[in-house]
């Protein structure tokens, strides 16, 4: 194998463990956020929930508000009403784009 293939391969496998990463913090924040809340949602504990250090946490997505941003885009591609509405009142931009109908379900949450 030459050092370009090696290198390739090394490049491959950093970025499929990054992915990981990212997926197990995503879960686990969503997870949290839908039994205590988006805004109750401890770096700590997803660090605990994903089995990840909370550097990995930072890492993945830049900082608490980054990862609330993801959690919210998930509940947007998965239909979460509670998760969009608790975005909608945090002021988040991803909340405030979501689709007309999945807006009015979430704002009936917050009620």
């Amino acid at each position: 194998m030459s050092p370009e293939e090696r290198e390739t391969k090394r490049r491959e496998r950093e970025a499929a463990m990054k992915a990981e990463s990212r997926r197990c913090v995503l879960d686990a924040a969503v997870q949290i956020s839908q039994e205590v809340g988006l805004a109750k949602m401890t770096r700590t504990r997803v660090s605990q929930v994903a089995q990840r250090s909370a550097g990995t946490v930072n890492y993945a997505y830049g900082n608490m508000d980054g990862l609330r941003e993801a959690v919210v885009l998930y509940a947007i591609a998965h239909q979460i009403a509670v998760l969009v509405g608790q975005g909608l009142a945090l002021g988040i931009d991803a909340a405030k784009n979501a689709p007309p109908d999945l807006k009015d379900a979430a704002l009936s949450t917050l009620s």
